[in-house]
């Protein structure tokens, strides 16, 4: 069961002080005299569904209006659209969670199409023309191939710009990189490198003071003429004697006794160091060469060794990355032709339809506006080639030539008025099998036509309302007798102030005001008359259930 619309609240709208509507599905047709307030609920119904409505519609003495609309069949419980007017904002709710009146108008979009005078004109978009014009023809499986291909080649292309930039840059790029990777790879730091060089470089450089300093102190110690050692031999000597004379001096003899030991391994060791050590120019300049080559180093890359190999990790990275951008790149040409083809392809296919489907529209919308008294009336489906899209290569305009000799023109731009509101009526009906929106507002549809024509528009009207749920305002007997369900709309004066209300009809009642539409004012002749347009309307329906 699609969704409608069952329930209607107003409050401090214009004239409508407060106002609650039951809707049944099917044909509901609302009638009232001129200016009774019939097209005030349809403005409410717009406001609740997100569309434009002036602060100065609230009642006069309050400071905001209100309307609510109850759907059912959207979900497992009811939906409720809510909207408040005010001055300077208009808060909007779904199911009383406040939400921006943009996700109103879009949720509004999906469950009520308004036609009318006005410029709520949903099919003289040309998105939305495209749409039913695909609905109509069937092109689903048309629309999703080329959504797909389409899809493939923005992939292709978003793909190619996250390799991108200039080919040129890139081969800059990639040769300055080969460059920094090689440079730190063939010097290999290592972790420390830095103090030990420092403390090779410091000895190079001073290679024959050490080992002067060596002999020197080698030479005082250990020297032919009254070395240290000499000089603490002849000490221990002469307090060995003494120590065996007086145990006290034992301790002394030791340690001097150490002394000597430890004065010997220290001339050993220096004169080793000093027969070791010698000045090599060759060594410190591969010292001072190397230095130099680390400090160029930090000097690029960063200051640590550490981070010049951090640097060189991330180089080799991005050098790797390009190379397989490079040979990504070359096999993207190929793809992209390709996906391209196919887009081109599915769109030339789903142009193909498009005509198919856009005469066929065309010939049945003249059939449709030859029973709303616009026999004259000529449509035309117009395909505009462009760059294709998800939704393929064609721009769709529904076209409308008024009258013999006068060019076609978007419906938005030559129609207006009841024939505005007739020619999307015959649209509706043409694409009742096919458009989703459940439910769907005629303000006054029948305006400047006759009587013979208004039955031909409630007939019209009653088959499109087999699909949806129709709401009409009409000032036509002869529409309002196909009515599903009847509402009279009228003013009345309450304490000096006027109100709008709105009341669902029985049988009787709705011929009754059958006959005030007919101009019987209660005339036995015209109420009889408004009875028979009843019958004739119950049969008519009855033959088509």
């Amino acid at each position: 069961m699609p969704a409608t619309l069952v329930e209607l609240q107003v409050k401090d709208l214009a004239l409508v002080s407060d106002l609650r509507l039951e809707l049944e599905p099917g044909l509901v047709v609302l009638t009232g005299e001129t200016g009774a307030g019939k097209s005030m609920l349809v403005d409410a119904l717009l406001a609740v569904t997100g569309g434009r409505v002036a602060s100065g519609m609230v009642r006069e003495g309050t400071e905001r209006a209100r309307v609510d609309a109850v759907f059912a069949g959207t979900r497992d419980d009811d939906l409720v659209l809510s909207r408040e007017i005010a001055s300077g904002r208009s808060p909007a709710r779904i199911d009383d969670r406040a939400i921006p009146v943009a996700l109103l108008a879009q949720t509004g979009a999906d469950l009520v199409a308004i036609h009318g005078q006005g410029d709520q004109l949903r099919l003289a978009r040309p998105s939305v023309q495209r749409d039913v014009l695909d609905a109509f023809g069937g092109h689903e499986s048309l629309r999703a191939g080329t959504a797909e291909a389409h899809a493939r080649l923005r992939a292709l292309r978003d793909e190619r710009a996250a390799l991108g930039g200039d080919p040129r840059e890139r081969e800059r790029r990639a040769e300055l990189l080969a460059h920094e990777v090689e440079e730190i790879r063939a010097a290999r730091p290592r972790d420390g490198e830095e103090r030990d060089l420092e403390s090779a470089l410091a000895i190079a450089r001073s290679a024959e003071r050490l080992r002067e300093a060596a002999r020197a102190a080698h030479e005082l110690l250990a020297g032919d003429r009254a070395g240290a050692r000499d000089r603490l031999a002849l000490a221990e000597r002469a307090l060995r004697d003494a120590a065996s004379l007086d145990p006290r001096l034992a301790a002394a003899l030791e340690r001097l006794s150490a002394q000597i030991a430890e004065s010997d391994d220290v001339a050993s060791e220096l004169r080793r160091y000093a027969e070791g050590i010698a000045a090599d120019p060759r060594r410190l300049a591969d010292l001072e060469a190397r230095s130099d080559l680390l400090h160029a180093l930090r000097r690029k890359y960063g200051e640590t060794l550490a981070d010049v190999r951090a640097y060189g990790e991330r180089a080799a990275a991005e050098l790797e990355r390009l190379r397989r951008a490079e040979t990504r790149l070359a096999a993207l040409d190929g793809e992209e032709r390709a996906a391209a083809a196919a887009l081109a392809k599915a769109a030339r296919a789903l142009h193909a339809a498009r005509e198919t489907a856009g005469a066929a529209l065309a010939s049945a919308v003249e059939g449709q506006l030859r029973s709303l008294a616009l026999e004259r009336c000529r449509f035309a489906v117009s395909l505009a080639e462009r760059e294709p899209d998800a939704g393929g290569g064609d721009e769709v305009r529904f076209l409308i030539a008024p009258n013999p000799g006068e060019p076609a023109k978007p419906i938005d731009e030559i129609a207006s008025g009841g024939e505005l509101s007739r020619i999307m009526l015959a649209l509706e009906v043409t694409l009742a099998r096919s458009d989703r929106t459940p439910v769907l507002v005629f303000d006054e549809v029948d305006a400047g036509i006759g009587g013979r024509v208004g039955e031909t528009v409630g007939r019209a009207l009653w088959s499109l309302a087999r699909h949806h749920q129709v709401l009409v305002v009409s000032h036509l007997a002869q529409v309002a007798a196909y009515a599903d369900q009847h509402v009279a709309v009228r003013k009345e004066v309450r304490k000096g102030r006027t109100h709008v209300v709105a009341e669902r009809l029985d049988a009787g009642a709705s011929v009754r005001e059958l006959a005030a539409m007919l101009g019987a004012g209660g005339a036995t002749s015209l109420a009889a008359g408004a009875k028979e347009l009843r019958a004739n309307a119950l049969a008519w329906k009855r033959s088509r259930a």
